[in-house]
Formats: C-alpha cells, sequence, structure tokens
C-alpha cells in the first residue's frame, strides 16, 4: 500500500510540474481560467489517538505541529473521453518536497486524478466536490477511492509498528473540508478533516502566492 501512495505521490508531481501560469485555458463551466501554480507556507496540527480495547474509544495520544514549503497547482478540470471532473478547477496540493526533510506531517490533497489502466485506457477519479464563489472555495472529500486502490488524498504521520515509530501516508476520511479565498495573486486555504481510521485529526493551513 504505501510502495502505491509513493508511485501515485510521484505521478501528480509530474503531472503538476507541467503547469504554465502562462496558458489559458477553457473550462467547463463556459468560462475561462488560466493555469496557476503557488508557492507558500503549510502549517499543520495533528492530534493522534490510539484505541482503547477496554472502553472502545480512541484515547488522546499527543498533539504535534509541522511547518514545510508547500506547492498548489490551478487547473481546468481534468477530462478523458467523455468523463470531466465536475469541480470548476482541478487543484493539487503537496508538499515541495525539494526544500522539506522528512514526511512526517505532509499532506497530499488531489481534486481528481487520471490513471493509465491496462496500458491504454485513461480512467478519471474524482475525490472532492468543490465550489468557487467569486474568491471563495469550499470543498468536501466525496469519495476517498480506497476501495480501487487509489487513494490520492494523504495525511503522512507516524505509527507505532513493532514499538517503532515510522512515517506512513494515511488516506483522510470522507467530509474532510476545505474552506478559504483565492485569487489570481494568492491563496489561503485551510483543510481539515482525521484519517480514515480516527486516529489522526488534522487542520492544515495553507497560504501561497502566485509563481
Amino acid at each position: 500500500m504505501k510502495t502505491l501512495c509513493l508511485i501515485i505521490i510521484l505521478c501528480f508531481f509530474l503531472f503538476a510540474s507541467g503547469c504554465d501560469k502562462n496558458n489559458d485555458v477553457t473550462n467547463t463551466t463556459g468560462g475561462s481560467t488560466t493555469e496557476k501554480s503557488y508557492s507558500g507556507t503549510a502549517n499543520v496540527t495533528i492530534k493522534y489517538y490510539e484505541y482503547n480495547a477496554l472502553t472502545g474509544q480512541d484515547d488522546f495520544v499527543e498533539e504535534k505541529n509541522y511547518q514545510y514549503d508547500t506547492k498548489i497547482f490551478v487547473k481546468q478540470p481534468l477530462s478523458t473521453g467523455s468523463t470531466t471532473e465536475t469541480n470548476p478547477v482541478n487543484i493539487q496540493i503537496y508538499p515541495d518536497r525539494t526544500s522539506s526533510s522528512g514526511e512526517e506531517g505532509h499532506l497530499d490533497i488531489s481534486s481528481a486524478a487520471l490513471f493509465t489502466v491496462n496500458n491504454t485506457n485513461d480512467l478519471l477519479l474524482q475525490y472532492w466536490s468543490i465550489s468557487i464563489n467569486g474568491n471563495t472555495i469550499n470543498g468536501t472529500l466525496a469519495d476517498t477511492h480506497t476501495a480501487e486502490a487509489a487513494a490520492a488524498n494523504l495525511l503522512w504521520a507516524w505509527d507505532d509498528v513493532a514499538g517503532i515509530h515510522m512515517t506512513m501516508p494515511f488516506p483522510i476520511a470522507v467530509n474532510t473540508t476545505m474552506q478559504g479565498t483565492i485569487t489570481d495573486s494568492n491563496l489561503q486555504i485551510t483543510v481539515q478533516g482525521e484519517s480514515i481510521n480516527t486516529y489522526r485529526k488534522f487542520t492544515a493551513t495553507i497560504t501561497a502566492i502566485r509563481d
């Protein structure tokens, strides 16, 4: 599972690196948008829990804060064949891994992604339901796609594996929210939710300016 997640993240990096802020595109709402790339900082707080078999409850373990450089790409909705992402834009948020050491505290967000099936056909998977009203963006994670082993919205956090703390990618749960503002020059987005097993609850505030 970890290997698959790493492959998906690498694909997103290659996908996003092709963004050109001067390339105008047309989205499916009939208006025009411009591919935009932003660079900034993510501040992430994770509250860690562990399951208590005696009480049947999640016991609080610790709270940790993280800060790292982040990249955001806003593009036209993805499309393949007769299928098109229903969001007004495609958005990708991930750490700037060229400047960040380690993965703990990192957050990867993808509104939708394309996958190659049998080396020939593209499969479009949409994760988020997003709306933009003026400069205000709101979204909800609607599908994790863990059933297809294609989780792409990930929280990187520590886990206790046989008494050793290891950083692992945890798919984030449905109903995780995204709220904020986005303009041609800057953005501020807050993502709040938890991992699918509820043991890691997080809040991430991302502030960035246009490249």
